[in-house]
C-alpha cells in the first residue's frame, strides 16, 4: 500500500499553495462553526455492556480498600481496543499505586450512551466517568448532570494550555471546563490514488472544490467507477458550509442558514454531479454502503473522520491499492468542524470516587496516554506536547496521513453546536438531503420546508 497526504504540515513538509492559505485565513478571522464528531462510518455491535477484565481488582493495597470506578465508552474495533487497554493501564500503574479500580462498560453509540446517562441520573445509577460527545456537553452541564473540573485541574496543576484551543472550546460551559479533550477529530478526504491515476489525475493535486468536481467527473467518464461516494452527512456538510463562508446554524444557533444562497449552492454542488452519475449518494443510515464502495474499489473520493483512518488504511493494505488523504478541499477558504468526544466526570457521586474518577481522567488525557491513543486509534493528538512528541513525530513519519486531520485543526476556531435542540434538528436536515439527493425532490420546496422545522426544533 502506497501513502499519499496533501495538506499544511507544520513540521517542515507540504505546504499549502499561498493563495489558499491566505483565503483560508480570511474565513478564519471571519469564523467558522465546530460541529458534532461521531463518525458515520464507526458501527456498534450492539447497545449491551462490553466490560473491560483488565486490570483485575488488587486483593490489598496501603490502607487496604479500593476504590470501584465505572467507566463508559462508545464505540467498537479500535476504539474499543483502545478503551480497554487504557483502563488495564491505568489499572496496573496509577490505580494500583492510590488504591483505584476501573471497570470499562461499552455503551454503543454516542446517542445511545447519552439516553443511557440520562436514565443513570434520574435513577442515581450513573457511571462514575463516561465519554461524551461534543455537542452535548452543554445541555448536561446546565442540567447539573456532569461535574465541573476547574479545582481538580487546578490542584493537579495541569497545563490547560497545552490543548489545542480548538478541541477545549467544546468541553467549556459559561467559563467553567466540564470535560477534557480524549478522542476528537475532524472530517478529512480520502481518496484511491490508483484509481484516479487510471483516470490521468493525481489525489495530491485535489484542493479545491473546482479539483474535486473535475477529477470526480474525469473517473466517472474515463473509468465507469463513481467519482465520489457520500451519504448524507451533516458533519460534511458542515465543513462545506464553512468553507463557502457560511454554516449549518446561525451564530447563536437559532436557526439554520442552510435554506439560503449559500446552502443551494453547497447542496447544489453534489446534487448537479449526482444527476450526472458522478456521485454515489445514499441515504443517512447508510454509512456502511461508502465503506462497501472503497471495498469493491468502484469509488475514488469519500469523506469521513480521522479516526475512520485505520480502518480505510487496513483496506487499501489489503487491496493492494494506493490511499490518500487531504483537506477538505477548500471553496472560499478552508475551514472544518471539530468531532468526537471528551472525558467528563458525573456529578452526583461521592466526594471519594471524585477524587478517584479526576485520577482516572487525568491520565487518559496526559501526553503518554494521548500519544498512545492517537496512534491506535487515528484521533488527534489532542495535546500539544503529544502532536510534538519524538513518538508522534516518528508515527507521522512512518503514517503520514496520520498528521493531515492534525494539520487542518488550523483552521478550526469555534465550538461544537451545543443547542441542546440540535441532535433533533439534524434529524429534520438529514431527511431534507435524503430527499433531494436520493428522490430527487426540489431543492428550494424542501429547503424551504426544512428551514420552518428545523427552526421549530431548535427554538422549543
Amino acid at each position: 500500500m502506497k501513502l499519499l497526504v496533501t495538506g499544511f504540515d507544520p513540521f517542515g513538509g507540504e505546504s499549502v499553495n499561498p493563495a489558499y492559505e491566505a483565503a483560508a485565513m480570511a474565513c478564519i478571522a471571519a469564523g467558522t462553526l465546530a460541529g458534532c464528531g461521531n463518525s458515520g462510518t464507526d458501527k456498534a455491535e450492539s447497545s449491551a455492556v462490553v466490560s473491560s477484565e483488565a486490570g483485575k481488582k488488587e486483593e490489598s493495597t496501603a490502607d487496604g480498600n479500593v476504590t470501584e470506578l465505572t467507566y463508559w465508552y462508545c464505540w467498537t474495533d479500535k476504539i474499543q481496543e483502545n478503551n480497554l487497554e487504557m483502563t488495564e493501564l491505568f489499572n496496573e500503574t496509577v490505580g494500583k499505586e492510590k488504591g483505584i479500580h476501573v471497570t470499562a462498560e461499552y455503551q454503543g453509540t454516542y446517542d445511545e450512551c447519552h439516553q443511557k446517562l440520562q436514565a443513570a441520573f434520574v435513577a442515581n445509577e450513573m457511571p462514575d466517568v463516561s465519554v461524551m460527545e461534543i455537542s452535548s456537553i452543554r445541555r448536561f452541564a446546565e442540567n447539573g448532570v456532569i461535574e465541573p473540573l476547574d479545582s481538580y485541574i487546578a490542584a493537579s496543576g495541569v497545563d490547560m494550555t497545552d490543548f489545542y484551543d480548538a478541541l477545549l472550546l467544546n468541553g467549556e460551559v459559561d467559563g467553567s471546563c466540564y470535560g477534557l479533550p480524549y478522542l476528537r477529530s475532524t472530517p478529512i478526504m480520502y481518496y484511491n490514488n490508483s484509481l484516479l491515476k487510471e483516470a490521468g489525475y493525481d489525489g495530491a493535486n485535489l484542493k479545491t472544490w473546482d479539483d474535486l468536481k473535475e477529477m470526480a467527473t474525469g473517473v466517472h467518464e474515463k473509468t465507469g467507477k463513481y467519482g465520489i461516494s457520500q451519504y448524507s452527512y451533516t458533519w460534511t456538510l458542515d465543513a462545506f458550509m464553512i468553507e463557502h463562508g457560511s454554516s449549518i446554524l446561525n451564530d447563536d444557533e437559532t436557526a439554520t442558514n442552510l435554506n439560503s444562497e449559500a446552502g443551494k449552492e453547497v447542496i447544489g454542488f453534489y446534487r448537479d454531479l449526482i444527476d450526472q452519475g458522478v456521485v454515489h449518494a445514499f441515504n443517512s443510515n447508510e454509512s456502511d454502503k461508502v465503506t462497501a464502495d472503497v471495498q469493491n474499489e468502484d469509488t475514488a473520493i469519500w469523506f469521513s473522520s480521522t479516526g475512520d483512518l485505520t480502518k480505510f488504511a487496513s483496506i487499501a493494505d489489503e487491496l493492494g491499492f494506493e490511499l490518500g488523504v487531504g483537506f477538505i478541499p477548500m471553496d472560499q477558504c478552508y475551514g472544518t468542524p471539530t468531532g468526537g468526544c471528551n472525558l467528563v466526570m458525573m456529578s452526583k457521586i461521592p466526594d471519594k470516587k471524585k477524587e478517584a474518577a479526576w485520577e482516572f481522567i487525568n491520565f487518559m488525557t496526559d501526553t503518554e496516554q494521548t500519544v498512545k491513543s492517537s496512534i491506535k486509534t487515528g484521533y488527534l493528538p489532542a495535546r500539544k506536547s503529544a502532536g510534538e512528541s519524538d513518538t508522534m513525530k516518528a508515527y507521522f513519519a512512518e503514517m503520514p496521513m496520520a498528521r493531515v486531520a492534525l494539520d487542518q485543526l488550523a483552521y478550526a476556531n469555534r465550538a461544537a453546536y451545543s443547542n441542546p435542540n440540535y441532535t433533533e434538528a439534524t434529524e429534520a436536515i438529514k431527511s431534507a438531503l435524503d430527499a433531494i439527493y436520493i428522490n430527487n425532490s426540489d431543492i428550494d420546496t424542501t429547503l424551504a420546508d426544512m428551514e420552518t422545522k428545523v427552526n421549530k426544533i431548535l427554538n422549543q
